[in-house]
């Protein structure tokens, strides 16, 4: 039994009366397959269902066929009540996402009053001509629900059949597919009234190995107590996650960790990126942060300024990249550069004292590397970056070894403005305000 396409918003939500636990998304696109664009939604989504709590199973990205995206639909309701897609569903003729799923569950395309209203308040809020004869964005697959896309002007759809499971599918441009998520699917799903909470510990300087071989051999076993238990390495540090049912729960497992010899590696514990963790800490100092980079290009202004509420605390970046900026615009002596060399904890430190005067900063910080494949030396190697801070009160820089392959420059790009952001946080932390 389908839903009336026609039938009002708040009766349509009414019919849903299970909790999904389980979930699935499937990525429509050929671009992403043939390396034209990277996927930006997989940790988005991943993110929404730990807080809608749904518990993701998988994640398929497949050709936008009619084969692959019918194989991909058996493999995702075998075993999951929720099944969303994204991609396909725009205006040309390779989006075939909504006549492919119109074949899926035997349903003919016709023409949806609401679907209408829809798509002519999406082109009425864009400033644009709605031409009713030849957009078809109206026409969608019978018993489907259209839903409305805050950013973009493709409809959503969803369908719940089988009276337990639900279909929905969102466009795949990034910024339709997340605010359709968070403003349109969320309050779709029912509320969950069973317990359960993740327990993130964050940590740093450590390895996966070190902490469970070595540091603590134990833990696992000890967390396994109060639930499944997770492990997730990344530049830097290590995120273990408990997943706990009972509310009392956290406390103890709290506890555990605070007299554990994890607790000197821990710089926190939550869900938080290290960039929101920054902006919150420094927010309540009311500090202005700025940053120098060379290697680095922008990147750690670029992740800072990706968090809501950075303008608060993060005044600017000066991307120093060659020698003459890093005279002209910071101060660096060019009797320093000639004698240690760009990439030298001397030079980060001067970049650094040079950020905090002429931008009037409460902290900088600097990088300046060799993120390869080319430009090392036996001395310097690809890896090689030198990490600076400034307050008015003190300043200092090291330098850092990165390990990894070295035509992978992205990679170690991430990897010094991870370096940086830590001792941005560290430098904050201390920071007497």
């Amino acid at each position: 039994m389908g839903y009336n396409q026609d039938d009002s918003h708040s009766q349509l939500i009414e019919n849903i009366t299970k909790v999904y636990m389980q979930a699935e998304l499937i990525i429509i696109g050929n671009e992403l397959l043939n390396g034209k664009i990277k996927d930006k939604n997989i940790h988005y989504f991943s993110k929404f269902c730990f807080k809608n709590n749904l518990d993701l199973y998988q994640v398929q990205i497949i050709k936008d066929t009619k084969e692959a995206l019918h194989n991909a639909l058996d493999i995702a309701f075998k075993r999951s009540d929720f099944v969303l897609t994204t991609g396909g569903l725009g205006p040309t003729k390779d989006d075939q996402t909504k006549e492919l799923l119109a074949q899926y569950f035997n349903k003919e395309i016709n023409f949806s009053k609401r679907a209408l209203e829809i798509t002519q308040a999406h082109y009425k809020r864009g400033k644009r001509e709605f031409n009713k004869e030849t957009n078809l964005y109206p026409n969608i697959p019978d018993d489907f629900l259209p839903l409305s896309n805050p950013t973009g002007y493709a409809p959503g759809l969803l369908y719940k059949f089988e009276d337990k499971k639900i279909l929905a599918a969102t466009p795949g441009i990034p910024r339709e597919f997340q605010t359709m998520l968070d403003e349109v699917v969320s309050p779709l799903l029912p509320t969950n009234n069973s317990f359960s909470k993740h327990i993130i510990i964050k940590t740093n300087r450590i390895a996966e190995s070190k902490i469970f071989n070595e540091l603590c051999p134990n833990l696992w076993e000890e967390l396994q107590v109060f639930g499944e238990v997770s492990s997730l390495p990344h530049p830097l540090g290590v995120d273990i996650a408990v997943v706990i049912n009972k509310p009392h729960d956290e406390d103890k497992v709290l506890s555990l960790i605070d007299k554990s010899k994890l607790k000197d590696h821990i710089w926190h514990i939550g869900a938080d990126l290290l960039e929101e963790v920054i902006i919150k800490e420094a927010t309540l100092k009311k500090l202005k942060i700025g940053f120098a980079e060379s290697c680095t290009g922008g990147l750690c202004a670029s992740r800072i300024t990706d968090i809501s509420g950075s303008s608060s605390v993060f005044w600017g970046s000066i991307i120093s990249y060659s020698n003459e900026v890093k005279i002209r615009s910071l101060n660096v002596k060019e009797e320093t550069l000639n004698h240690f060399g760009a990439v030298s904890a001397e030079v980060a430190k001067e970049m650094a004292v040079g950020a905090l005067e002429n931008m009037n900063l409460d902290i900088a910080i600097t990088t300046t590397g060799i993120a390869g494949p080319g430009g090392g030396s036996k001395e310097k190697p690809v890896g090689t970056v030198g990490i600076g801070f400034a307050t008015k009160e003190k300043s200092d820089s090291k330098i850092y070894h990165f390990s990894g392959n070295n035509n992978d420059r992205e990679g170690f790009k991430f990897k010094f403005s991870q370096a940086a952001l830590f001792k941005l946080l560290e430098v904050i932390r201390a920071y007497d305000s």
